[in-house]
């Protein structure tokens, strides 16, 4: 069970505008939304529109871009609303410091990106469950219709047939499963993703929603802001205001949300399911009721509830405030019809899918019985149970992380549960005396909330690769996986059904004044009545909204798949990497790990192991250690930042260092081309060295002449610019100049059609150059020429009974295994460590303290780094029939396919994003863990 946003009603600022309403105001005076306010705030939906466009480019996905739509909503109607709306927040008046740095407006600018983009997230996935709740919803519509329409219109036949003049006919069918058995579906589509669909349905489906919304607007705003008697009150008297139950209304203005959107929904979904009964389209007839009788009745609602204020108002002497009220209600209530709008045409496809499947299991329920295979079915059920185990147990380790270190860092001490620091959170955030303050309880409340939301998009994600093994149905597969999550996560964790609300406070850097809308904790009651709403919440939202998200993955992986062969796009995998790959991947780490510690174990018999674990150490501190210009990273203080860096950079060149410095080679030396594009290649070369020289005498000068003072140890004054680091800044600048005008020359050159010829040459080999003086990179350089010679020699000698083996020329075998000797030698490197570093604390330290500083991370981080090294085996086999048939001349426009390709981008971003959460972990949390063995 996870956090919620009290995204379904603007109650929180209800509650936070009621604490301390009575202090004075001595906060410093500023404009509550002034420009720099409007503009801070829009920058997160911006960035994520930017990051669309750049990783998209030509190509449209709907669904982000609904997403997008929310987060400029929600923008306006919450966080600047919310700001407005709170302004002066009383829970920081007085004593408050709004002034920051420019490293803590940093942090606000992430914790802000943070808030908008999670509430955002919550609400899309929000609507998709209400469009898959809609299909239930219409199976008790369309059984109803079925059942009493033409019996009802029969036994009132003789009173039909005075009001209209002529006698109802009947249908013809004997009865209720007589009906069933002929209902046919004409309008499901094979294909949801197609963009003619999503239009298609988009434009017949915005209108019905928007008419049905404001039909329903009025009478919806009680839900929302209370009745104009507690309105009335928490204006004129408000210390005699008492705030509804909060889950009480998040369960009833869910409730609300089903009778306004999710009855339209079930009967506009079916009639996009072409839902027909003989020659009666049951479809169009269940969506005319809906925007008939529905609409008349809810507009009677409206006069009504309208007349009642009205009068009620006239007799309190309160209808002055009916304007106000009613304005700020519908401020409240409004959002959702937009919600409505963008999200539930798109999600309709999908739901058309599930409510044909829905029916005909109902409808022929024996004979699906029947018909199962069991086997499929319990390795289906028990490939849900393992995903949605193992998806549970992330989410209990991710909580329990964060809750550690922030119990840790707020001086709490050690707390592995959230209801342990809780309190201490919410009254940091509550009550802050400075922006800086409001960071780490902040993040952590984020955090708290937004945990469950990406275990139920990973349950969709890991379910699908499961599931594409098993070959089970999806609809099955959600449930079971979506239900054990929820159900899982309740009882490892109770309590964690937090609302996060929002208040507002100053912030002014350098001068400037803007305001912030932090997120704030909001603990629930433990009373039995609250108990009981709370559990309410749990099984009418959670519980459907962790299934339906990962049936929505599902769907749109399968048919995402689909429409890529449809369409004829690149086939392949989503990822690069297929089993094999991840098979020797992982045996090579595990031979180098029992081979490392099999060598320690006997060199320890005869090396002191004090001396022996310092060479080790020194060995690997020398291979994977920042060093050059990156080190320069240390000035940020943030360890993060170094490790985030580093692991990125190696990442990427275990995917294409490579491929791309063999094609340069090869096609340098072994590819016939014209003069002009050969004067090209050896004019990179001879700049390349020049300037290669130029920046290692420069940097030398400089050095004797005492223009600088090179770091020589971590904490001296010059810490962290050591000499490789100013050689790497020199010839940076050096080699990016020359790096540039080539670059700008093959860039004009593609731009006026004539050819990039041989220009793709220069660029690729500076930047080469430029990573190795940058990065004071020997290690890749090693592992490209010299490891190669030995593996390639370990493998003709243990394979030389092969007759393929035999007669493969040596080099062949040299350039094959050079290509991914990178993710050998990081492999390799990476076992000798932990296998080595390990036995040694067996045998001589503490195992314990060793593993503890170790593991959180590294069941994280070496999962990735192995994976990465799997894609590069692909890489190189995808590349070894060409190297073979010794086609050198393809050996570049393969390269070129590889850096182009989707494949390979996608598994770089899944590594980084591993990656970057091992990082994390690493530089949070692994270190207080090491500190209970310590």
């Amino acid at each position: 069970m996870g956090v919620k946003f009290h995204g379904l009603s603007n109650e929180p600022f209800l509650l936070m505008r009621r604490v301390g309403r009575e202090e004075s105001r001595t906060c410093p005076p500023m404009s509550v939304l002034n420009p720099l306010t409007i503009i801070l705030e829009f920058v997160p939906p911006l960035v994520v529109t930017l990051a669309y466009l750049l990783a998209f480019r030509g190509r449209r996905n709907r669904f982000v871009e609904a997403f997008i739509a929310l987060m400029f909503i929600k923008t306006v109607t919450f966080f600047l609303f919310g700001i407005w709306y709170n302004e002066p927040d009383p829970s920081v008046a007085g004593g408050f410091d709004p002034t920051v740095n420019s490293n803590t407006f940093y942090w606000l600018l992430i914790a802000d990106f943070f808030f908008q983009f999670s509430y955002s997230l919550q609400e899309i996935l929000t609507w998709i469950m209400l469009s898959f709740i809609a299909v239930l919803f219409g199976m008790v519509v369309l059984a109803l219709k079925m059942a009493l329409q033409d019996p009802l219109k029969m036994r009132f036949r003789n009173v039909i047939k005075r009001i209209t003049g002529s006698p109802p006919e009947t249908d013809g069918y004997s009865g209720f499963r007589d009906r069933l058995d002929h209902l046919s579906f004409e309008g499901v589509d094979p294909q949801p993703l197609d963009p003619e669909v999503q239009s298609r349905a988009w434009s017949e489906a915005w209108r019905d929603y928007l008419i049905i919304g404001l039909a329903t607007l009025l009478p919806s705003i009680p839900l929302y802001i209370g009745s104009l008697e507690s309105y009335v009150t928490r204006i004129v008297n408000p210390m005699a205001y008492v705030p509804p139950n909060s889950y009480i209304i998040g369960v009833l203005i869910f409730l609300t949300w089903i009778y306004r959107f999710a009855y339209p929904a079930s009967n506009r979904i079916a009639k996009g399911a072409g839902l027909k009964l003989g020659d009666r389209d049951v479809g169009s007839e269940m969506m005319q009721g809906v925007l008939g009788w529905f609409f008349r009745l809810n507009i009677l609602l409206t006069l009504y509830f309208l007349a009642s204020d009205i009068l009620r108002g006239l007799r309190t002497g309160t209808l002055g405030y009916l304007g106000a009220y009613y304005v700020e209600g519908i401020f409240s209530a409004a959002p959702a019809i937009l919600f409505a709008i963008i999200v539930l045409p798109l999600a309709e496809r999908f739901a058309v899918v599930l409510y044909k499947k829905v029916f005909d299991r109902l409808n022929n329920f024996r004979q699906k019985i029947s018909g199962i295979g069991w086997r499929k079915a319990l390795a289906n059920a028990a490939g849900a149970i393992g995903t949605g185990g193992l998806v549970s147990g992330l989410f209990v380790g991710a909580i329990m992380g964060v809750t550690l270190h922030t119990a840790f860092q707020m001086g709490i001490g050690i707390r592995f549960l959230p209801g342990a620091i809780d309190d201490i959170v919410a009254g940091r955030l509550f009550g802050p005396v400075n922006n800086t303050q409001t960071l780490l309880p902040g993040f952590w409340t984020l955090l708290v909330f937004s945990i469950p939301l990406a275990t139920m998009l990973l349950n969709g994600v890991v379910g699908h690769y499961v599931r594409d093994r098993i070959g089970g149905g999806m609809e099955a597969f959600a449930f079971i996986s979506g239900l054990v999550v929820s159900v899982a996560t309740y009882f490892a964790m109770p309590g964690l059904d937090y609302i996060v609300g929002g208040l507002t406070n100053e912030v002014q850097l350098a001068g400037l004044s803007f305001a912030r809308f932090r997120p704030v904790l909001v603990i629930p009651g433990t009373t039995p009545e609250e108990y009981l709403y709370r559990l309410a919440f749990q099984f009418i939202v959670n519980i459907p909204i962790y299934i339906s998200v990962s049936l929505f993955v599902l769907y749109y992986f399968e048919y995402r798949e689909r429409w890529r062969e449809q369409t004829g796009e690149a086939g392949g995998p989503l990822l690069n990497v297929k089993l094999p790959d991840v098979k020797h991947s992982v045996g090579m780490f595990l031979g180098g790990i029992a081979i490392s510690a099999g060598v320690v174990f006997v060199f320890s018999l005869f090396i002191n192991p004090g001396l022996l674990g310092d060479l080790i150490n020194g060995l690997i501190n020398e291979i994977g250690n920042p060093d050059g210009l990156e080190l320069v990273l240390a000035v940020t203080g943030s360890y993060f930042v170094i490790l985030a860096e580093h692991n990125i950079v190696r990442t990427l060149l275990v995917l294409v260092i490579g491929p791309v410095f063999w094609a340069l080679v090869l096609w340098l030396v072994a590819v016939e081309k014209p003069r002009s594009e050969e004067n090209v290649a050896l004019s990179a070369i001879v700049m390349t060295v020049l300037g290669a020289a130029l920046a290692v005498v420069w940097t030398y000068h400089d050095y004797v002449t005492g223009v600088f003072i090179p770091s020589v140890a971590e904490g001296d004054p010059y810490w962290p610019f050591t000499y490789t680091a100013h050689l790497g800044l020199r010839a940076a600048i050096v080699l990016g100049a020359i790096f540039a005008v080539y670059a700008i020359v093959a860039i004009a050159k593609s731009a006026f059609g004539r050819g990039i010829g041989a220009w793709w040459f220069p660029p690729l080999l500076l930047i080469i150059g430029i990573e190795y003086f940058v990065w004071d990179d020997q290690f890749t350089l090693i592992a490209l020429i010299v490891m190669p010679m030995i593996l390639a020699a370990v493998y003709k000698l243990i394979f030389s009974g092969k007759e393929e083996v035999r007669r493969e020329d040596i080099l062949i075998t040299y350039i094959r295994f050079s290509v991914m000797s990178l993710a050998i030698a990081e492999v390799l490197s990476t076992a000798l460590w932990l296998g080595g570093d390990f036995t040694l604390n067996v045998l001589f330290g503490n195992p314990a303290f060793f593993l503890a500083r170790t593991l959180p991370h590294a069941i994280v981080e070496i999962p990735a780094f192995l994976f990465a090294a799997a894609a590069s085996i692909r890489i190189a086999r995808d590349l070894a029939p060409t190297i073979e048939q010794e086609n050198w001349e393809m050996i570049p426009q393969k390269t070129k396919e590889l850096l182009t390709s989707g494949r390979l981008w996608r598994t770089f971003a899944l590594v980084v994003f591993f990656l970057l959460v091992a990082a994390l972990i690493e530089t949070n949390i692994s270190w207080i863990v090491a500190f209970l063995f310590a």
